[in-house]
């Protein structure tokens, strides 16, 4: 019986040695990574054993870096579709601004359209108020004066400023309540110049009546007109 328990302490001793120097040579190896020393020490099992921790720790590196992989890859993704959206709101925006400024040019081009056309309106409407006050002024003026001084001045004017001298003679004789010289000064200018003249009257004609003061129709040039008292 206690040479039975002898042989099951010496075992157990042994067994106890051989955990103890593989402890320790596992402590050994630990520390010479820490301190950077590589110590190769056959034991048998204990390259399996590194090379399965190493395996782990390759394995668990591997996932972390997956992982992270996998994350900064969705975050590539997300940062590419934000640029597309940037990209394609700056290009909308660079369009609805382009299409403003067309529209902007065009309502520029149109009111400096306007202002020009205002501008030959007003100054057409400068030179016809300068012109009828012109042609009133020359009307009283020729009413006034001897009728051949008055038809030789009228004979060297143009043609539509005679018409209109004329019209206006006519009016302005009406104004006075007397009769119209107008008929006159036109046969006067006849005698002096028979074509000038005649297109005048083609242009003007005369209304024959009692007094000569009427102004539209005077179907001949030659018709005796006497000149207004």
């Amino acid at each position: 019986m206690a040479e039975k328990l002898d042989v099951k302490k010496i075992i157990l001793l042994l067994l106890l040695i051989v955990v103890l120097i593989i402890g320790g040579l596992v402590v050994i190896d630990f520390t010479g990574q820490l301190l950077g020393v590589r110590l190769d020490i056959p034991v048998p099992g204990v390259d399996k054993w590194k090379a399965a921790r190493n395996k782990n720790k390759l394995a668990k590196a591997e996932s972390v870096y997956l992982l992270e992989r996998e994350e900064l890859s969705k975050k590539e993704e997300k940062v590419r579709l934000m640029e597309e959206i940037v990209l394609n709101r700056e290009n909308e925006l660079k369009s609805k601004e382009n299409e403003v400024n067309k529209k902007h040019e065009a309502l520029l081009e149109r009111e400096k359209e306007l202002d020009r056309k205002n501008a030959m309106l007003e100054d057409r409407d400068r030179q016809y108020t300068d012109r009828k006050k012109n042609i009133r002024e020359q009307a009283i003026k020729l009413y006034g004066m001897p009728p051949n001084d008055a038809a030789v001045l009228m004979e060297k004017q143009p043609e539509a400023d005679v018409i209109d001298i004329l019209r206006e003679i006519d009016a302005y004789s009406e104004e006075l309540g007397s009769s119209s010289t107008a008929p006159y000064l036109l046969k006067l200018i006849k005698d002096i110049n028979a074509d000038k003249a005649a297109n005048i009257l083609a242009k003007l004609k005369y209304e024959a009546s009692g007094d000569y003061s009427g102004v539209d129709i005077l179907e001949d040039p030659n018709i005796e007109v006497p000149p207004a008292p």
